[in-house]
């Protein structure tokens, strides 16, 4: 067991070791669980997304039933990514 201190912002810094053994890196996604004990820490699970061509993107866009800005609004977030 190891003892951080819990900055202003409510920030802690997870021991180098233990970011290690468990593959946390910087900008890492992790998954607070609250427990009867307390707060467990665990990193989070992560998929992979696959990129579609712009051609198929405009294809569904056209299919379907949304108003003309949210497709751009919808699509502009997509390549945002």
């Amino acid at each position: 067991m190891e003892t951080v201190i819990v900055g202003e912002r409510g920030q802690v810094t997870i021991p180098k070791k233990l970011r290690d053994r468990f593959g946390i890196k910087a900008k890492s996604p992790v998954v607070f669980e609250l427990r009867e004990d307390g707060i467990m820490i665990k990193p989070a699970m992560t998929v992979t997304l696959r990129e579609f061509p712009e051609d198929l993107i405009r294809d569904l866009a056209k299919a379907d039933r949304l108003k003309e800005g949210e497709k751009k609004d919808i699509l502009a977030k997509w390549k945002g990514r």
